[in-house]
């Protein structure tokens, strides 16, 4: 059992005027152990992944959080993150879930199912910059993803719903939060870890997104967690 923290925003939102979104990524893969970049490949949870999610699941039970919807990238790593933390946390009722293309990482071409190391060599060999310029670009990525974003925020809120939950992909979740221009301590360090939750409110009647915290690991325990790559944040 973890030890239930006050952390601020980390709570059901009552107040109608916000859709709360608690954006988490899937627990780990087997590739995210083994640095292979995935992109879209469709790839499952491993054993660690699995109880991450579990223990996710229970936490949202212990701070009696219920999500009034949740959409999820419709990739198999981020619908089994779905499903395990939903199994786990009870919540009444049980909210529906949508799937998205929308909500996946940044498609990446030739290179997914390459260790990252080479991945940057076949970059080289081909002239480019780096393994990013494989696939989708920036903008096309990031328009697909906030397009999906605005889609389901502005349907929350014609249904009134005032917790959203959005399962994504740590790629995804680093570039929404340089779309909403957060500028907060060490923005350009950011590590989502698997199945961290990065809280945003949207206030309907300014039209605005606020970041409120992210990445947070509270149902792991309470170390410091880092990846061991951090080109793979």
């Amino acid at each position: 059992m973890t030890m239930t923290k006050e952390i601020p925003y980390y709570s059901n939102n009552e107040d109608g005027n916000i859709v709360r979104v608690f954006i988490i990524r899937h627990g780990q893969t087997d590739h995210n152990v083994k640095k292979i970049l995935q992109g879209h490949k469709d790839t499952s949870l491993n054993g660690t992944g699995v109880k991450q999610a579990e223990q996710l699941g229970s936490y949202l039970k212990e701070r009696s959080i219920v999500f009034d919807k949740v959409a999820s990238s419709d990739l198999k790593r981020c619908k089994e993150t779905t499903d395990t933390l939903l199994n786990f946390a009870k919540m009444t009722p049980v909210p529906p879930v949508e799937y998205f293309y929308g909500l996946r990482e940044r498609f990446m071409g030739v290179i997914e199912g390459m260790h990252i190391n080479d991945a940057e060599k076949y970059a080289d060999k081909h002239g480019k910059g780096s393994f990013r310029d494989f696939g989708e670009n920036h903008d096309e990525f990031l328009g697909r993803l906030t397009g999906c974003i605005e889609s389901v925020v502005e349907e929350s809120c014609k249904e009134d719903v005032k917790n959203l939950a959005l399962v994504s992909h740590g790629g995804a979740i680093r570039a929404i939060l340089g779309w909403l221009k957060y500028e907060g301590q060490n923005a350009q360090k950011i590590i989502v870890f698997n199945t961290s939750v990065t809280i945003v409110d949207y206030v309907k009647d300014k039209r605005q997104f606020v970041v409120r915290s992210i990445g947070n690991t509270q149902h792991l325990g309470d170390g410091e967690f880092v990846v061991s790559d951090l080109r793979l944040r």
